[in-house]
């Protein structure tokens, strides 16, 4: 049989193994997007969140709705919520490993204080491939956790200009993590 965009869909739900072959042909590009977006600091994950992903389109397929969604939409969700969680998986890994290399201390408000001076550290380190006004906004939103309002009138800034700068501040985050990773 011939899988096509009119079929593909109707073939994955009756297990033609075609049809996934077909997903992968077709919008093998748009997992491919949405991992590099949410992971792009991972790379060494990607292939598996994209299998994980075309697993789980194998397994749900029942649930996809075109009457809700484009196939592509509902694809590019499960990519994300996929993503999503190896990032989590990720970051609950490398807290363990901290913790692991952490000294044996009976004390454990000197435990929390060395994990913060730890964290911050690392986020120093990031932040230093911004520029010191980028970096600041940075810590704010995300470290300090500081509402969006408070942190436009801190910087005395439009909140359209700090949403804009987290946006090329995340990309060129992104650009130098991963060159540093080579």
């Amino acid at each position: 049989m011939d899988i096509n965009e009119n079929n593909f869909v109707r073939q994955l739900k009756r297990r033609n193994e075609q049809a996934l072959y077909y997903v992968i042909d077709h919008y093998g590009w748009v997992m491919k997007t949405v991992v590099k977006r949410q992971m792009g600091t991972l790379p060494h994950l990607w292939d598996d969140c994209m299998n994980d992903t075309l697993l789980a389109v194998w397994e749900h397929i029942d649930s996809f709705d075109p009457k809700r969604s484009t196939f592509q939409n509902w694809l590019a969700g499960v990519c994300r919520f996929k993503a999503l969680t190896y990032v989590r998986k990720y970051i609950h890994a490398s807290r363990e490993d901290l913790v692991e290399r952490m000294p044996d201390w009976e004390d454990e408000a000197a435990q929390r204080e060395f994990l913060r001076r730890e964290y911050e550290e690392e986020a120093m380190r990031i932040l230093s491939f911004l520029k010191e006004e980028d970096a600041e906004i940075f810590r704010l939103v995300y470290l300090e956790e500081l509402p969006m309002d408070e942190v436009a009138q801190r910087m005395n800034m439009s909140k359209t200009v700090i949403y804009g700068r987290i946006s090329r501040g995340r990309k060129q985050l992104r650009r130098a993590v991963a060159e540093s990773e080579v």
